[in-house]
């Protein structure tokens, strides 16, 4: 007997607080990385300096992009800071990743420098090197 309160639905929606042409920007990335990772648990695009989701994709109820979206604007701040001292002067930060025991998270900031783009995927779905390549070609 299948009882719909027993089964959580599954959102496979954008979503997004940005308008206009930077919208559409956006959620031509997210559709990238859902056509490359069909497995994709959660994607989002977002404004490094206000911290604003530009665009965000989850495929579970519990997972929310929206809330970890901000954090890891702030974690690429951050990192961007380290970035500037003397011995690492010069070199270009290309992406951060995150092993979980059932996931990988991975965060990469777009060509431009002004957003950074978030992935999440299980490790059972896709591997490291699919992942990054995903996300480099989604943000370029």
């Amino acid at each position: 007997m299948r009882l719909p309160f027993l089964h959580k639905p599954v959102v496979k929606k954008i979503t997004g607080d940005a308008l206009g042409i930077d919208r559409h920007k956006a959620d031509s990335v997210i559709k990238q990385l859902i056509q490359a990772l069909p497995e994709l648990v959660a994607a989002a695009v977002v404004d490094i300096k206000s911290a604003k989701t530009m665009a965000a994709y989850t495929s579970l109820v519990n997972f929310d992009p929206y809330k970890i979206s901000g954090r890891n604007a702030e974690l690429m701040r951050q990192v961007q800071k380290i970035t500037t001292t003397p011995w690492v002067a010069g070199q270009q930060l290309n992406d951060l990743l995150f092993v979980l025991d059932e996931q990988l998270h991975a965060l990469r900031t777009t060509s431009d420098g002004q957003w950074l783009c978030y992935v999440a995927v299980r490790q059972a779905d896709t591997n490291m090197a699919l992942l990054r390549d995903a996300l480099r070609r989604a943000a370029s």
